[in-house]
């Protein structure tokens, strides 16, 4: 699952041109148990990437996230616009479900001098194989 998670996370950067990006952070996922207070809660992976875009760049985050969408829905991810909540002031972040996979993309929308940022993650179903 978690080997699935980082290739599909590569995908979906490969469709960012690198001329837009001007930082991309390590993978900053991993495993993780849904709560640290209930041991007996099933544990997941996620593959959690941010880009920042270069200021003055040819798309902001907003145009970068409308564009991936129907290269998103081609590859089999649907998105479920009930899960999300409502933009903020700062950003908004759009769902997308996939095989039990769940991808969310959050892009901050503020515009520069703020960092033009975009994440993705990319969370798993459960990864405990002894859990029904």
């Amino acid at each position: 699952m978690a080997a699935q998670a980082d290739a599909w996370g590569g995908e979906i950067l490969e469709q960012i041109p690198v001329s837009e990006i001007e930082l991309i952070s390590d993978n900053a996922g991993g495993s993780r148990k849904v709560s640290d207070y209930y041991e007996e809660w099933p544990k997941y992976y996620y593959w959690d990437q941010m880009l920042v875009l270069h200021a003055e760049g040819a798309r902001s985050p907003s145009d970068v996230a409308d564009d991936l969408e129907p290269w998103l829905e081609e590859q089999g991810w649907e998105r479920n616009e009930g899960s999300e909540f409502p933009p903020g002031e700062e950003s908004f972040e759009r769902d997308y479900y996939r095989d039990g996979y769940h991808l969310v993309v959050e892009v901050y929308t503020e515009a520069p001098p703020r960092v033009q940022s975009i994440n993705f993650m990319i969370v798993t179903p459960q990864t405990d194989p002894d859990r029904p």
